[in-house]
């Protein structure tokens, strides 16, 4: 910490000392804890029970590994997994590093348009799909764009194509091994411009980052961590899972989250720490069951992935009994910058994002660049081992690094004379909503296709449990325009059902500057007005 400034340099003379290969991690980790459960998932009726030790996990992913290089997938290439949490998307997850390959993950509710931007944006030569979400054929999404995703060679089931592809499996000796600052992963996320980016993530820092943020958790060889993030989310493929191996924890992920299930893995399984979004720590407090469980063996929790208030993290502590951990992170960074630690003061815990991890430093910087005092707001920037290598659009990389490569977060954050964050705003114009990164110009674009729309302006209304909700203000292309859930309804056959608007108004005109660019500051406080407190759907009235 520099005395009376927003910065803060790694402690650590080596920030990438412990980069590792994934791979190799797994190996390590079997050699050093053979017979211990890695993954587990159980009590969730929807998938089938497994208990794979660390020996188990090693020797089914070199198998699987080598049955990809025997379908004839090379070093460098890309492999898509889209599917919700699945232990073969664990598997596959070792496998595809052991191989040398790279995965693409992608949300398994995009819809077409989506999968296809995704397929083409990374060059995916093959793709691991579920096999129904919401409903709807994944696999019939994916004929509908296979012919216009050219570099697509391989399609296969994630649930019934595995035990063929292992039991053909032929032993390849050596494996590749990949070095730990080669290209591992690939996680799109939403910016500024409308358009998801995708972000390249290293073997090296997926490994230090995951291991160093369970460390900072404080968490070892012997915990039980349960966690409601997507394998599609970095929190989830690219922290939760590897960070559990590397430090010899148990993962045990969740499904598809739901309270009541959650709240079973977590008594039944003896878990000592639960990780997710508060949104999903909202509805286990909700859930009528929650005083009646035994949750003794619960030693902390950890909330991050979206806003927390201080009100929440009380509200937590009081009801879980346990302690609260809140941290920051985002997809470009391999997932967590700082946390708070456990047996910081309340303060710290309640009121910040806590401090940077080891090996990452960080700064709080105006306009110009320059480093401004403590407690000044400004752009939070990172530094160290946990840095994307780029995005996959270059100029979309230029933008995202400052002039002495340190990368640019976008948040508005003030840094203590301790050196504890705390995130004030954005300077993104994103909505994050239960954890989603939700990308306003995209989904304008989409309610603009609308024939009765001819000016649409979406903007987050501040909900209890969500952290935000969507709302779209529109400007009716003519009188005789769709109704609020006719459009709603609209969205949700073209667009993932998160990414349709809660709350639809109906105006004359949007407020505007004599650019035309849309205020969307004055619509907030408007549209607040608008909506009571008790967050029932509702317009302003058609025009």
């Amino acid at each position: 910490m520099v005395l009376g400034q927003s910065l803060w340099t790694s402690s650590v003379d080596d920030p990438e000392r412990d980069a590792i290969a994934i791979g190799a991690a797994v190996a390590r980790s079997a050699a050093a804890w053979p017979d211990a459960e890695a993954v587990v998932f159980s009590c969730q009726p929807d998938i089938e029970d497994v208990r794979w030790t660390f020996s188990e996990l090693d020797a089914l992913s070199s198998r699987l590994a080598c049955a990809l290089i025997a379908s004839g997938f090379k070093p460098g290439e890309r492999i898509a997994i889209w599917a919700p949490n699945h232990p073969n998307w664990i598997l596959l997850e070792y496998a595809i590093a052991k191989a040398g390959m790279v995965i693409v993950a992608i949300n398994p509710l995009y819809k077409a348009a989506e999968l296809k931007f995704a397929l083409n944006t990374s060059n995916v030569v093959a793709i691991f799909h579920a096999g129904t979400v919401g409903g709807a054929s994944m696999r019939a999404t994916l004929d509908a764009v296979r012919a216009e995703a050219p570099a697509l060679r391989g399609v296969y089931s994630l649930i019934t194509d595995m035990d063929p592809l292992l039991a053909a499996s032929l032993e390849i000796d050596p494996l590749p091994k990949p070095d730990p600052a080669d290209l591992f992963m690939i996680q799109y996320t939403s910016g500024t411009t409308g358009v998801p980016k995708a972000a390249w993530l290293p073997h090296g820092s997926i490994a230090t980052i995951s291991a160093r943020t369970y460390e900072r958790w404080g968490f070892g060889a012997g915990d039980r961590v349960c966690h409601g993030f997507p394998m599609f989310h970095v929190g989830g493929s690219g922290n939760s899972t590897p960070g559990s191996l590397i430090v010899g924890a148990t993962t045990l992920p969740i499904h598809i989250f739901r309270a009541g299930e959650a709240l079973d893995v977590l008594e039944q399984e003896r878990c000592t720490g639960f990780i997710g979004v508060p949104s999903m720590l909202t509805a286990i407090m909700e859930e009528g069951s929650l005083l009646s469980r035994d949750l003794s063996a619960l030693k902390r929790i950890i909330v991050g992935g979206a806003a927390v208030p201080s009100a929440f993290l009380r509200r937590c502590e009081d009801m879980f009994g346990v302690e609260m951990l809140n941290g920051y992170g985002q997809t470009e960074s391999c997932g967590v910058s700082a946390s708070v630690r456990p047996g910081d003061n309340t303060d710290k815990k309640i009121a910040t994002s806590g401090l940077a991890l080891p090996g990452v430093s960080l700064k709080i910087v105006d306009g110009d660049g320059q480093i401004l005092p403590c407690d000044v707001p400004g752009e939070l920037c990172a530094d160290g081992p946990g840095k994307m290598l780029c995005y996959g659009d270059p100029e979309a990389t230029r933008q995202a690094f400052d002039a002495d490569g340190w990368l640019r977060t976008g948040d508005i954050a003030t840094m203590d004379s301790d050196g504890y964050v705390t995130i004030v705003g954005r300077l993104k114009d994103m909505i994050i909503r239960g954890g989603e990164n939700l990308y306003p110009a995209e989904i304008e674009a989409y309610l603009l296709e609308h024939p009765d729309v001819a000016e649409a302006a979406v903007i987050g209304l501040p909900d209890p449990k969500h952290g935000e909700e969507l709302c779209a203000v529109l400007r009716p292309s003519h009188p005789d325009h769709a109704d609020a859930e006719t459009i709603r309804a609209w969205c949700r056959d073209r667009v993932s059902r998160w990414k349709v608007p809660r709350y639809i108004a109906f105006v004359d005109a949007l407020p505007a500057t004599p650019s035309g660019k849309i205020k969307k500051y004055e619509l907030i406080p408007q549209m607040q007005a608008f909506f009571d407190p008790s967050h029932q759907p509702k317009t302003i009235g058609d025009t």
